[in-house]
């Protein structure tokens, strides 16, 4: 697995457990938020930065398309 594909695992399972969600809930708010494609855009900036920075902004960015 890439590095960013490691990443990208990890969070998915920070943003799990943060949010008390199963793998199978996060996996689909991601893909119905299109988080995988902001994750990939971030990866450079979130992977300097605290796991609390990239929650906050998965979380805008959900706020923003609405639940």
């Amino acid at each position: 697995m890439s590095e960013e594909g490691k990443f990208f695992v990890f969070v998915m399972e920070y943003y799990r457990n943060k949010k008390n969600m199963s793998g199978r809930e996060v996996v689909a708010l991601f893909e119905r938020h299109n988080i995988w494609e902001l994750a990939k855009q971030s990866y450079f900036l979130w992977h300097c930065e605290s796991p609390e920075h990239f929650v906050r902004e998965i979380d805008d960015n959900i706020l923003r398309e609405g639940v």
